[in-house]
């Protein structure tokens, strides 16, 4: 089957629902509803999953018994339509309950499992990913000794790298069990973090000439990312306060920050041997600066960890009043 522009506008739309159910679904939840953003991001999904519905009439059953095109799995169209009839019936009558679980259901069933069937290797989609993966395998001589020689690689990382390693990871499982903390140590995570992926960034395509707007294009992420996460998230894990006596944040465990940690480090390893096997992308635009996102990404996550925390520390005035 060839891509046809019906083929195209059903790919785009179930995509772009997939991605923005979960905002809609996040943004009615109970005890911190945001009924500005579930309707914007809902009347969003509604339109979207009318596209995806509406788009798969005009592309033709492969699987069963068809007529003029139509086939078996043409019935889900139906079923999306009425879904979304029911859901908005029930709003109607203020029954926001019956509402909110029969949106559930139809995210759950029309873009996860619906979404999860087509990557299936005789699907259009499953076959474009494993063929990447089959592009990606044979041109990736990184890839070749991972999988075939891991024992040259390793034996070829120098030994300050692992004990690098070593340090990262205490750190982070330092983090996993209930501790107190005073506001430098706050701070430290998420400077060291940021000094780390800066590092990796100037350390890998510097020398290219592009470093400044790599830089630029870390730090853009950084605040977006923070700043969305900011957003959507708002408040301390449960748990989390200040303690006006001791002058330090209580703190539960959590794993995230080591996850963070290990994302960077192993982004920084791997991004070091592709380089050392191919010294030539040291000078390519489109790899750095997909570095410099990546990067971006987990040090959004470090800031707003830490600005929640912060929010939390009274301020001058009001340490005076209590």
């Amino acid at each position: 089957m060839q891509w046809t522009p019906a083929i195209a506008v059903h790919l785009a739309a179930a995509l772009a629902a997939t991605a923005v159910g979960p905002v809609a679904l996040w943004a009615r939840r109970r005890g911190a509803a945001r009924p500005h953003l579930h309707r914007a991001a809902g009347h969003a999904w509604v339109t979207l999953m009318l596209a995806t519905a509406l788009s798969a009439i005009f592309i033709p059953a492969r699987l069963g018994p068809s007529w003029q095109g139509l086939g078996l799995v043409h019935f889900l169209v139906l079923l999306t339509l009425a879904m979304l009839f029911m859901s908005f019936r029930s709003l109607l009558r203020g029954n926001i309950d019956g509402h909110r679980k029969t949106m559930q259901r139809l995210y759950f069933g029309a873009c996860v499992g619906a979404g999860l069937f087509t990557l299936a290797p005789d699907r259009r989609l499953g076959q474009w990913l494993i063929g990447q993966f089959q592009q990606f395998s044979q041109s990736s001589l990184l890839f070749k000794l991972l999988l075939n020689q891991p024992g040259m690689l390793l034996k070829a990382t120098p030994a300050w790298v692992w004990a690098l390693l070593l340090a990262l990871i205490a750190l982070g499982a330092s983090q996993l069990r209930a501790r107190e903390a005073g506001l430098l140590r706050i701070l430290l995570m998420p400077s060291a973090m940021g000094l780390l992926s800066i590092w990796s960034l100037l350390s890998a395509f510097g020398p290219a000439g592009q470093s400044a707007g790599l830089l630029l294009a870390w730090l853009l992420l950084t605040l977006l990312t923070g700043a969305l996460i900011l957003t959507l998230l708002p408040q301390a894990p449960a748990g989390t306060h200040y303690d006006t006596t001791s002058h330090k944040f209580v703190l539960p465990g959590s794993p995230l920050p080591l996850l963070l940690i290990l994302g960077i480090f192993m982004t920084k390893y791997l991004l070091g041997l592709e380089l050392a096997l191919h010294p030539g992308l040291a000078g390519d635009i489109q790899l750095g600066f997909s570095m410099a996102v990546l990067y971006g990404l987990f040090s959004g996550w470090f800031m707003a960890r830490t600005a929640r925390l912060l929010r939390l520390k009274p301020g001058p005035r009001q340490l005076a009043m209590t």
